[in-house]
């Protein structure tokens, strides 16, 4: 038969026991251990829901209905321009588009449009705005201040009221702005908006027109200013010129408004055309020289200025044709023939002719270097002079450039501002507006509050959520042990197996002796949990308590002690409640001697009994001692305890409670093991700590814990692994279509 919960550390047990967040550094929340905490207390959730749905409904039904009216503008960047004026475009172009439409919707939302509005739709002195701003309780006062109330004081209201109730909504990626109003009364929400609307793009014209006044009343002022002041300046020139004889000749590029280049002195034209001609002459004799050099250089008729002369080429050509005479004669006749003497003298007589054609030509190169040379040297002379005097000239024309340039300047201002007054003048006429209406306001029909369904949605979520904190709360704030993960979770003990609830006592003594029964299957895995619960494998002596009385320690001892009396195993069950014993009426036997007659020192044979259980024997806690803690802090303890070991498998002892007595402490340092019992919703979490605490001080080794009168319906462990076993409780049976029915009897 399938045992009724799973020994500790399986897998079910461990996913109970997991908390609301992951332990492995992962974050998740467990979703199925908060579906377990709500499941559990889920009355306060629905509680929560049902009175935040009724305050829901209250509240939208005695909810005034409010109407909303909306306009739709178009703000621009620009303006439409008629003229294109520098200086006089929209003053939004020095911003950046977001700064820009940021100051619009602060003026949207400025007192001073609002109180114009006021004022317009005499809103002051309306009463239905007047209710509806008495409807604040910042605004209630007694009707007595109300009615002495100043004028100042109502309108300050009234615009206050105004603004709280506007809203403006820019369109994302647009230049739409969406202008509403919320009101009462759907008129006065509609007069509101196109009020607001008209008001704005009247006020915008209004900015723009004083702006240009302020600037024409502004140039007009510079003008005077700047025409002063250039007649001042020109007098000054024309007086420091006429002083100091500084003429200068107008620039080719000066133009009528006065504009172009200043004029140059006499002395830096005449010095100029001097450098040009300097610059000529230099040219020439630079030529004139080299010609000059390479007649030097040269011999006979190797100059070209020689070789190009006309004179030379026809004295060349005759003794040309006299050589080849020569020649002719020269194949007839000798030397010394007379023919041949006549030509010879004729080609030296040439010859004597080229070389004073030649020495010609060479000294007119001569003289055309020199008469250039001193061309070169006069010219330089004259620009030496002119120079001496354009220095003076420009120490005396420092004083005339600063004037100069003064005049220029205030030339330049004048005109410029002569221009701009013209062009305001102008513009300042056009009217161009930025702002547009693209939708006015019309008369809203249908309310924007109170929506019931959203309110109710909105109160069904607060109720839920307000419901779930509240389960959250007592869930952290509870300390009782209710489920088999809270063994581990809050005592921080191994869980060796949990035991269902049983309906009466009847059932209980019924279930312990059916070895089918799910009460029996639980302690079948306690058995085997303990079995493992030690390397070594299973202790010789058991001692089993809990924290407080009526946790079920005793029914534990026992079903524990036949669980394992099943297996064959020798087990004796031992009494050592001396004070409150209950294992002889649970077993059916007699307590006149037993667990205190061996400690005082009778034969342990004779104390004890068979029971019907085979392999099971009981030792009864016999007569009550004076001192129960006396007697057990004796040495007779280890030695009772020891010689019983030798002769069973298994001593179990079941003890008194921890808490309140040394009973079970004393118990605890004297056997191997210690099994600690927790009842389902009857122990506390500190209780059971301290208990466990003073176990660990007196030297116990506690296997671990065991959770008893479990009910896994009442705990809300759905999908947790319970169910199953839990169709196995003492009068059920399992049909055969897997469902659990009461069993026949």
């Amino acid at each position: 038969m399938t045992s009724m919960l799973p020994a500790a550390g399986t897998s079910s047990s461990a996913a109970e026991s997991r908390p609301l967040f992951g332990q492995d550094g992962d974050g998740l929340i467990d979703l199925r251990r908060l579906w377990h905490i709500v499941l559990k207390r889920w009355w306060i959730l629905a509680g929560m829901l049902a009175v935040a749905l009724v305050l829901g409904v209250v509240v939208t039904l005695l909810s005034t209905p409010i109407y909303r009216a909306s306009a739709i503008i178009q703000i621009d960047r620009e303006a439409a321009q008629v003229v294109d004026v520098e200086g006089v475009l929209p003053a939004e172009n020095m911003y950046s588009a977001q700064e820009f439409y940021q100051t619009q919707y602060g003026l949207l939302k400025s007192r001073s449009l609002a109180e114009r509005v006021v004022t317009a739709l005499r809103l002051a002195q309306d009463p239905l705005f007047i209710e509806e701003n008495r409807r604040s309780p910042a605004n209630a006062s007694p009707s007595r201040e109300r009615e002495n109330e100043s004028p100042a004081n109502r309108n300050r209201k009234a615009v206050d009221q105004l603004l709280d109730n506007l809203r403006i909504s820019p369109t994302v990626n647009s230049r739409l702005v969406t202008i509403s109003y919320d009101s009462a009364d759907p008129a006065l929400a509609q007069a509101v908006v196109n009020s607001i609307t008209e008001t704005f793009i009247a006020t915008n014209l209004e900015r723009r027109f004083e702006a240009s006044s302020y600037a024409r009343r502004f140039l007009e002022e510079r003008i005077e200013q700047l025409r002063a002041r250039l007649e001042e300046s020109e007098r000054e020139l024309v007086a420091y010129a006429s002083n100091q004889q500084i003429i200068n000749i107008p620039s080719a590029s000066a133009t009528s408004d006065g504009s172009a280049n200043r004029g140059r002195s006499l002395i830096a034209s005449s010095l100029e055309a001097l450098n040009a001609s300097l610059a000529e002459a230099r040219t020439s004799r630079i030529a004139a020289e080299e010609r000059w050099r390479a007649a030097q250089a040269s011999t006979g008729l190797g100059l070209s200025e020689v070789l190009s002369s006309p004179t030379i080429q026809a004295l060349r050509e005759q003794r040309a044709e006299l050589t080849a005479r020569r020649q002719e004669l020269l194949e007839r006749f000798q030397p010394e023939y007379p023919s041949v003497q006549q030509i010879q003298a004729q080609i030296t007589e040439l010859d004597r002719q080229l070389a004073a054609e030649a020495g010609d030509v060479r000294r007119s190169l001569q003289g055309q270097y020199a008469s250039a040379a001193a061309a070169e040297r006069s010219i330089q002379g004259e620009i030496d002079a002119l120079k001496a005097q354009a220095l003076d000239l420009d120490q005396r024309s420092i004083r005339y450039n600063i004037l100069q340039r003064e005049l220029d300047t205030n030339r330049t201002l004048y005109d410029g501002l002569l221009q701009r007054y013209r062009e305001i003048g102008i513009a300042g006429g056009v009217g161009t507006n930025n702002v547009s209406v693209v939708d006015r306001a019309d008369l809203p029909v249908q309310p924007v509050a109170p929506r019931p369904l959203i309110n109710l949605a909105l109160a069904g979520l607060l109720g839920l959520l307000l419901g779930a904190a509240i389960i959250f709360v007592l869930e952290f704030l509870d300390e009782s042990l209710r489920v088999p993960a809270d063994i581990e979770a809050k005592l921080n003990l191994p869980l060796l197996g949990s035991v269902p609830l049983l309906p009466s006592a009847a059932a209980l003594a019924q279930a312990e002796r059916d070895p089918r029964s799910g009460f029996s299957e639980a302690y079948h895995s306690v058995r085997s949990a303990l079995q493992f619960a030690r390397p070594g494998g299973m202790v010789r002596t058991l001692l089993v308590t809990s924290s407080q009385p009526a946790e079920g320690k005793s029914t534990s001892s026992v079903a524990i002690a036949r669980a394992f009396a099943r297996m064959g195993k020798s087990v004796l069950l031992v009494d050592g409640d001396l004070r409150n014993p209950s294992l002889h009426k649970i077993l059916g036997g007699a307590n006149r001697a037993g667990f205190s007659s061996a400690l005082a020192g009778s034969d342990l044979n004779a104390l004890l009994q068979a029971t019907e259980q085979e392999h099971l024997t009981l030792l009864p806690s016999g007569p009550r001692p004076p001192s129960p803690a006396d007697l057990l802090s004796s040495q007779a303890l280890p030695d009772v305890l020891g010689r019983l070991a030798e002769h069973f498998d298994l001593v179990i002892i079941d003890s008194p409670p921890v808490m309140g007595l040394a009973d079970a402490t004393l118990l605890g340092n004297a056997v191997e093991g210690v099994l600690f019992i927790s009842g389902a919703g009857i122990v506390r979490r500190g209780t059971a700590l301290r208990a466990l605490d003073r176990l660990r001080g007196a030297g116990a080794d506690i296997l671990g814990g065991v959770l008893e009168r479990f009910d896994s319906k009442r705990a809300n462990l759905g999908g947790y692994g319970y169910e199953y076993t839990y169709s196995y409780d003492y009068g059920m049976e399992e049909t055969p279509g897997g469902k659990a029915r009461r069993r026949k009897r």
